[in-house]
């Protein structure tokens, strides 16, 4: 099972589309593209950064937690609203942040049009969780201020699962060892209680064990409400991006 890593690092490639659905026509037709943008973004807000797995525990589809955000505004550009290159996948907090913010603000900053730019070079992940712009790019400081990427609630989930996953790893790579340990100890002990002691310690461990196997399953990097059919008809195309892939774990 592909596993999300601890912290998702900005791309430090240029992010591409994959997906090339036909036009849609109408006033809501953008919708039908969420399954291509779902595949294209790797199921992750592609502003903060936020995967589906960091806004609900048990899946966002349905929820409302996620949608599609339109780069140039619908109410800018209406002839926009079906382009599937004006499409990102976005959280519902960066997608209320940013409302009908221009591309361009009144001190002529620009937002960052995350397709086709170097996003890694444009931010920074702090250990604390914070995504924070350049301190000279102008144009990433208004990107920042427009989706809000610092939101507290967005902070708090990136730091919720860096602790979620980093303990559960751990407690993965040392415990197997410490559960045979008990055991060979329980095997030379003279005292029964003792025994019985270190049998229910080492029990208690591999009951920890198989419970943090399931709570990883939480943090797989392909939902398991992943769709293979998109409006493409490709199936080759429903593969997580490139930057996200190098991030990955591999669970057994």
């Amino acid at each position: 099972m592909k596993i999300l890593p601890p912290r998702t690092l900005p791309p430090r490639t240029r992010v591409e589309r994959r997906h090339t659905p036909a036009r849609a026509s109408g006033r809501d037709g953008y919708r039908n593209y969420r399954s291509c943008l779902r595949w294209d973004f790797g199921f992750s807000c592609a502003f903060c950064l936020l995967h589906e797995a960091d806004l609900s525990e048990h899946g966002a589809e349905g929820l409302g937690l996620t949608g599609i955000e339109h780069f140039t505004p619908v109410s800018h550009a209406e002839e926009k609203g079906n382009d599937y290159d004006n499409c990102f996948y976005a959280c519902r907090l960066c997608n209320g942040a940013r409302q009908d913010r221009p591309r361009q603000d009144e001190q002529g900053r620009n937002l960052i049009h995350l397709v086709g730019s170097v996003w890694g070079d444009r931010f920074a992940l702090t250990e604390a969780g914070h995504l924070v712009p350049g301190e000279a790019d102008r144009d990433a400081q208004y990107t920042a201020e427009a989706y809000d990427l610092n939101d507290p609630r967005k902070v708090v989930a990136r730091q919720t699962r860096k602790r979620h996953l980093e303990a559960w790893m751990k407690l993965f790579q040392e415990g197997p060892r410490l559960v045979a340990s008990l055991i060979s100890l329980c095997e030379t002990e003279v005292s029964s209680e003792k025994a019985s002691r270190l049998l229910e310690a080492a029990f208690v461990i591999q009951q920890q064990l198989e419970q943090a196997r399931e709570d990883i399953r939480r943090y797989a990097a392909v939902p398991e409400d992943a769709s293979l059919e998109c409006r493409c008809g490709n199936r080759g195309q429903c593969s997580l991006p490139s930057w996200l892939e190098e991030q990955i774990q591999e669970m057994a």
